[in-house]
């Protein structure tokens, strides 16, 4: 017995065709036809196959032609030449009137469609033997569906063969698909017939093509509850919009039908008609609008003022845009005029009419539809602005009401829009007499300017109309071609006056956005005018300085310096502002204030890939080491060495540091070496008669010892391919182990092992790292295991080597947080080794992170919480009394700072480990602890629920005792409360509901009001359980 003959019996033998055995044995056979020449054992196939084929039992002679089929689908296809093809298609074909198998034949002819040498004459074949011999509609939804797939085959590879039978394939393909109704199928239906409007001449068709798609407007389709399709009525609708809009001859049958459905009671069926029209417009075009515009614009007029809801309004807006838009079609004009004027001249004048109500009160709803006609073409635009604009004026001078003033003001703004849609937004440097367009507003002009900063600068307005007036200058400054040159200056100076001197957020908030988007426009005034007021509204010092008030400009200052054009002057004169006030200030808070707007600046253009933050390597960061290196080697104490300052100098220059190239890095960290290690003032230009600068020597000042910081932001920050400047990477890391072991100074201690940790995480030699950590951690263990003076700088280097090695995965790092572990057990290490958890999993941003190019591999943290958290909660199982508040502080810190949703799983045997966790007096523990709470009880209640009576009065205990619990892990505290009545089930919660709800009343008492409002929060979701 053949193979073939083999794998064809134990096929047949088999009950079911989609079970194990059958599938098994097809594929076999598939790799069996591969094998040589796949002509001739595709003929073999057959051959076997011959008895069944022809047998009388109709269930065999199906699943014969199944297998056969299911082979041609993924056997090789390009073997298989093109006689060999055509005799498949005509097998296929003459056995097309055998019902029982055509499901199996469509699939055998789909999976030939696809083959190289499928001619167009076998498409032609197919086609008429399918319209001939196959009621498709008779069939089950697979069958139809696999009919479906094999006329998009034909469509997409023989359309142009198959117009030779224009008129037969189309009206064939329209029979087909007459009486459809499952989602799926019509998925691909309407698919087809759009790609048969547009590759075929439908023109003796038409009206049987369209009322065979028509028919399903509009959608109605509900997906069923379990949604088998993966299907959505929004799916079907916008395949059908495709087809309906697909051709103009659809037009006159269309338009009659879709203004009908637009007078439907129900709002989707509303929705649907005018996104349908909206995308049939353009394609049906003007001459078959025309006829029907005026109760168009009725019907969505209607629909505009009347909208039950947001979306229906935006739908009409949308539509009244597309409309306006497919009038101005070239070539329409007549001796009557425009068609365009003509057509909205009903809707224009009613506009007009509503505007001069005496209240105005739909003249939002109003400016919605002249904003939208307005910005479809320039002949509507031009009729539209010489209707409406003259009114407004007028209006608005002969009214002294604020609020009617602001409607007049708001309609202008609307038109402002729409010329800025129809002809664009200004862009930097451009020159208005290059363009080809005269925009209808700029008659207007000087009108528009005068009432808008009227309204912005009339202190004792309506605060609403101020801000239209606002929004009016905006628009005029960033639309192409309005202003000139100074008179987009003329507007900056009126807004810079809102945002240094108002009183109100609002209008200053509005301000600086308008700023924001005109420093993208024409940054010379923002440059010339706005930075320099800003920069001058700073103090020189914090005394008797308003907070708020240089805080305020900090703000402003960050949302316009990160434009590449306003950044490049502003940068130099914030950090002038920084230097001056760390050399007069005493205190360090307005130096905090000024140095984190620098960094948030950076970090924007970070964000936003700007590629000017290089050019900081050669100014900023050498003005930094100079600024702090000097204030080091001064006897006078400046506020530039406060640690949160020199952290974010740190940050700073890591920002800029990474993002410039290896070359440029590596001639960079040669000179931070000479200037750091040697002492070399000079490589970056520093001047002191002072005493020698070597801060990485433990006999130095402390003033230059905590300079390391900046030392290790350069270090840390290397890319991996940058080489030291030193003789050994061995002997350097030795130093720095040696310098952090013998220093006192906290600063240098943690700056040394940062770039231990960096060093050896990049460290490519994989064999002289294992044994380099193997050697120092031996020394380091036994320096914390005799607890020696040294033990605590011994235990922070060997964590940051730890935490090196976990990011890279190293087998390593397991061997070294054993032993960490082991110390949290023995309390030999004191509280600083269940701490040091939080540096081994925990995000640093200065070292070991994605900015500052660590090695890491995926998932590491999930690697090390399943190794460290079953060891952890044993320990704390088995520990002294004494020792258990160890092993709770790292299990917290694990907790901590691991995906949240990896602990769902692990959470059962963690319930009673987190409620001790609250006794801990680390109050970001707590809140790390109570959000871990937080996430259980939502997403996975069913283990939180039996240890309610546990954990409900360790929740409540943080409430009482405020003194050992700030305002945030009260907050955190009330929150998590208010989730258990949400997600816990009242039979759990009821017989604790009333003492919960009394234990409330604290709270609502408490000093602070984000406590009492999160508390009267948690007390009405309680309440809900006695509902």
């Amino acid at each position: 017995m053949s193979k073939i003959e083999k794998e064809v019996t134990k096929y047949m033998i088999t009950t079911d065709s989609g079970s194990a055995e059958a599938l098994e044995s097809n594929k076999n056979l598939v790799e069996i036809i591969n094998e040589g020449s796949v002509q001739n054992n595709l003929l073999r196939l057959i051959q076997e196959l011959g008895e069944y084929l022809t047998n009388d039992d109709e269930f065999i002679r199906a699943k014969a032609t199944g297998l056969l089929s299911n082979t041609l689908t993924d056997c090789e296809q390009e073997a298989i030449n093109e006689s060999a093809v055509s005799v498949l298609v005509d097998f296929y074909c003459d056995r097309l009137t055998d019902k029982t198998c055509v499901q199996s034949l469509l699939d055998g002819l789909v999976a030939l469609t696809t083959y190289k040498n499928f001619t167009g004459k076998n498409a032609l074949s197919v086609s008429k033997r399918i319209f001939d011999n196959v009621n498709v509609q008779q069939f089950p939804q697979g069958t139809r569906n696999s009919a479906f797939k094999l006329f998009a085959n034909l469509i997409n590879r023989h359309a142009t063969t198959l117009r030779s039978i224009n008129n037969e394939f189309v009206f064939g393909f329209t029979k087909v698909l007459d009486g459809e109704k499952d989602p799926r199928n019509l998925m691909s239906a309407f698919q087809i017939m759009k790609s048969i409007v547009e590759n075929f001449d439908i023109s003796a068709h038409v009206e049987e093509i369209f009322e065979v798609t028509f028919c399903y407007f509009p959608v109605t389709f509900k997906p069923p509850p379990d949604d088998p399709y993966g299907i959505t009525a929004e799916d079907l609708k916008m395949s059908l919009r495709e087809c309906l809009a697909s051709t103009p001859l659809f037009a006159k049958f269309a338009l009659p039908l879709i203004l009908e459905k637009l007078s439907s009671t129900s709002g989707s069926a509303k929705k649907d008609s005018m996104e349908t029209l909206a995308a049939c417009a353009p394609v049906y075009g003007a001459t078959a609008l025309l006829s029907s515009v005026n109760e168009i614009f009725n019907s969505l007029k209607l629909e505009v003022f009347h909208a039950i809801d947001e979306p229906l309004e935006d739908a009409a807006i949308n539509c009244i845009r597309s409309v306006v838009a497919a009038l101005n079609e070239v070539g329409l004009s007549t001796s009557e005029g425009d068609p365009t004027e003509k057509a909205l001249k009903s809707l224009i004048d009613e506009c007009a009419t509503y505007l001069k109500d005496p209240d105005m009160k739909d003249s939002k709803q109003t400016g919605r539809i002249l904003r939208a006609a307005a910005s479809a073409s320039e002949p509507a635009c031009q009729y539209i602005v010489d209707a409406i604009i003259p009114l407004v004026l007028k209006q608005y001078r002969e009214t002294t009401v604020a609020t009617l003033r602001k409607s007049n003001v708001d309609i202008m703004i609307d038109l402002l829009e729409a010329c800025k849609t129809l002809y664009g937004s200004a862009t930097e440097n451009e020159n208005s007499k290059d363009f080809g367009f005269t925009s209808p507003l700029l008659q207007h002009k000087d009108r528009l300017f005068g009432i808008f900063e009227n309204s912005l600068l009339a202190s004792n307005e309506y605060n609403l109309l101020r801000l239209s007036g606002l929004t009016g200058l905006k628009l005029m400054i960033i639309s192409k071609g309005f202003l000139d040159s100074n008179e987009v200056g003329l507007a900056i100076q009126s807004i810079n006056k809102i945002l240094l001197n108002e009183q109100d957020e609002e209008l200053r908030a509005a301000a600086l956005e308008a700023l924001h988007a005109a420093s993208y426009i024409n940054s010379k005034y923002i440059i010339e005018l706005t930075l320099p007021a800003l920069i001058n509204k700073l103090p020189e010092t914090s005394t008797n300085s308003d907070v708020m008030s240089y805080l305020h400009v900090l703000h402003a200052l960050r949302t316009i310096c990160p434009v590449p054009a306003v950044y490049k002057h502003a940068l130099p004169m914030l950090m002038e502002k920084f230097d001056t006030v760390c050399s007069k200030d005493t205190h360090p808070s307005y130096a905090h204030a000024i140095i984190d707007t620098i960094l948030e600046i950076l970090k924007t253009k970070v964000s936003e890939k700007h590629e000017d933050v290089t050019g900081g390597i050669d100014t900023i960061i050498p003005h930094i080491f100079s600024r702090v290196i000097q204030a080091s080697l001064d006897v006078n104490t400046s506020i530039v060495l406060n640690s949160y300052i020199l952290q974010k100098l740190s940050l700073i220059i890591i920002t800029i540091f990474s993002k410039v190239d290896s070359a440029t890095q590596k001639s960079f960290v040669d000179r931070t070496f000479k200037l750091f290690v040697n002492g070399e003032l000079l490589e970056f230009n520093i001047n002191s008669s002072a005493a020698e600068f070597k801060p990485l020597q433990i006999t130095s000042p402390d003033s230059q010892k905590i300079t390391c910081q900046l030392f290790a932001a350069v270090v840390c920050a290397l890319r991996k391919d940058v080489v030291l400047p030193v003789p050994s990477i061995e002997d350097y890391l030795n130093e720095l182990v040696t310098l952090a072991l013998s220093s006192e100074n906290e600063t240098q201690i943690t700056s040394a092992s940062r770039i231990i940790g960096s060093l050896i995480n990049k460290w490519k030699n994989n064999e002289a790292l294992t044994e380099y950590v193997k050697s120092t951690s031996i020394v380091l263990q036994d320096a914390i295991s005799q607890q020696a003076s040294n033990s605590g700088n011994a235990l922070e280097v060997y964590l940051w080597i730890t935490k090196s090695l976990i990011l890279r995965t190293h087998p390593l790092s397991y061997e070294l947080t054993e032993k960490i572990i082991e110390w949290c057990g023995n309390n030999i290490a004191g509280p600083q080794a269940p701490q040091g958890f939080d540096i081994l999993i925990g995000d640093d941003k200065l070292a070991l992170n994605k900015n500052t190019f660590a090695t890491t591999t995926i998932l590491y943290k999930q690697r090390f919480f399943s190794f460290c958290l079953p060891k952890l909660v044993e320990g704390f199982k088995s520990a002294e009394k004494d020792v258990k508040p160890n092993y709770l502080i790292a299990l917290s810190y694990l907790l901590k700072n691991v995906p949240k949703q990896i602990l769902l799983t692990e959470l059962p045997p963690l319930v009673p480990l987190l409620i001790e966790s609250l006794n801990l007096s680390d109050a970001t523990l707590k809140v790390s602890t109570l959000e871990t709470f937080q996430l259980a009880v939502s997403e996975a209640a069913d283990v939180v629920a039996p240890q309610v009576r546990k954990i409900l009065p360790s929740l409540l205990a943080l409430l009482e005792d405020t003194t050992h619990n700030p305002i945030r892990v009260r907050v955190a505290a009330l929150t998590c409360l208010g989730q258990f009545p949400a997600y816990i089930s009242k039979d759990s919660l009821s017989p604790h509901a009333s003492y919960v709800l009394k234990q409330l009343k604290k709270p609502l008492d408490d000093k602070k009001r984000i406590v009492r409002k999160e508390a009267v929060d948690c007390r009405s979701k309680w309440y809900t359980i006695f509902n």
